[in-house]
């Protein structure tokens, strides 16, 4: 399984347009199970779209001269964006007005690098179980990112929608532009402190905001992958380069260098924001000093555990980092997804990971005891976890969304 989903497999989307409009295999559904027929013209479509998805990323990638792709100087000060949202009203609901923003540029503190690697406890043969999951469909596009929004019911992203889940799995999917040019595919959403949903879009440099009646802000900021609240009443993204960007509620947005390739960002218990870099773990304080923590396996995706510690996953196994540094990794048997965002913590107090391409779930207590549950009978592509209302835990996968309840023992 490729690491890098959507970077890696630009040159797949551009090849499959000469190898017969054949889709890439990570958005493939896995082997081994039922595959979802499209017909010539939309795979075709799809494969265009992606195409042009490709040139945009190179067009906004660093050095070529994009604006927001801009990083911190050696001097020490944040390269600043201004970003002006443009906003799609909803059918029936009057037109608003486009927001100012403002931006401001604060002094960015030397990183320092402490080299600090915790014992490993290793688990062999965890116990495998079986667990339960209901499944409900969407043939909207595969759903990517999902989280609880304030209104109780779950939000996912899609190719060019967001997606409202109500408990009872009805999905309700709000357009954010009426075709499937190349302008960013959304990947990672979260609940922000102002009562919306905000959500990121790879290849496009922007982030939207979603109020929970489906009407879209859009804003120009360098952000690609995983987004989170922070403690300061900001949005915090992981840019997909070397850099991520903090964005307030107005849409202004500040770029913070970082040692290595960002993804995956999460709020800590400690007032600040952990995010995940190439062979190690950041910190960054909401003023934007970085501190780099080195782990033995490459990290993936983030998430706070109700332990104060946050918890990483990859190749390696899951593993814990505590707020002053101290690193320590659990081996997972199954494996884990290189490339998902599927780990979050659970209503029960432990943390949960899907595997991808896989059909695991799997529990990992604070002490670091593991249990692997199966939840079908074949593989397929997992990308994200989340805990939603009534103790439940929600996953995105191929073939839309699903829903499983922890078990009490």
């Amino acid at each position: 399984m490729n690491h890098e989903p959507f970077d890696e497999h630009l040159s797949w989307e551009l090849r499959s347009l000469v190898d017969d409009a054949d889709p890439p295999p990570t958005l493939r559904p896995a082997t081994g199970g039922p595959r979802r027929q499209m017909g010539r013209p939309f795979i075709v479509l799809g494969s265009v779209a992606a195409a042009v998805i490709a040139i945009v990323a190179l067009l906004v990638a660093p050095g070529s001269g994009s604006e927001h792709r801009q990083q911190v100087a050696s001097g020490g000060e944040a390269t600043t964006t201004t970003a002006t949202g443009q906003l799609l009203p909803v059918a029936g609901e009057p037109a608003p007005t486009t927001p100012a923003s403002t931006t401001t540029a604060p002094k960015r503190p030397a990183a320092t690098l402490p080299v600090i690697a915790g014992k490993p406890t290793t688990t062999t043969s965890p116990p495998t179980r079986t667990l339960d999951v209901t499944s409900y469909p969407f043939s909207g596009g595969y759903l990517w990112g999902i989280t609880t929004g304030p209104d109780g019911n779950l939000w996912a992203v899609s190719w060019t929608n967001v997606v409202r889940i109500t408990p009872a799995g009805q999905t309700t999917a709000f357009s954010i532009r009426s075709s499937v040019p190349g302008m960013g595919t959304p990947v990672g959403i979260t609940a922000g402190p102002d009562g919306n949903l905000w959500f990121t879009e790879w290849g496009g440099d922007k982030v939207g905001r979603i109020t929970p009646t489906g009407q879209i802000t859009e804003y120009s900021v360098p952000a690609a992958y995983s987004i989170t609240s922070g403690p300061d009443g900001a949005l915090w993204a992981a840019s997909g380069g070397q850099s991520v960007t903090r964005i307030t509620t107005s849409g202004s947005a500040t770029q913070f260098a970082t040692p290595g390739v960002t993804r995956s960002i999460t709020r800590g218990a400690d007032g600040n924001l952990w995010f995940q870099g190439d062979g190690s773990i950041g910190r960054i304080t909401p003023t934007g000093a970085v501190t780099q923590y080195p782990v033995p396996h490459q990290p993936v995706a983030l998430t706070l555990g109700v332990d104060g510690n946050v918890w990483f996953y990859g190749n390696g196994g899951v593993g814990r980092v505590s707020p002053g540094g101290d690193v320590k990794e659990f081996d997972v048997a199954e494996g884990t997804s290189a490339w998902s965002n599927g780990i979050t913590a659970g209503p029960d107090g432990n943390i949960w990971v899907v595997d991808s391409p896989g059909h695991s779930a799997v529990r990992v207590d604070p002490a670091g005891h593991v249990t692997v549950f199966d939840m079908r009978p074949q593989d397929t592509n997992q990308f994200a976890l989340t805990t939603g209302p009534g103790g439940t835990l929600w996953l995105t996968d191929d073939q839309g969304a699903g829903k499983f309840s922890p078990p009490s023992s």
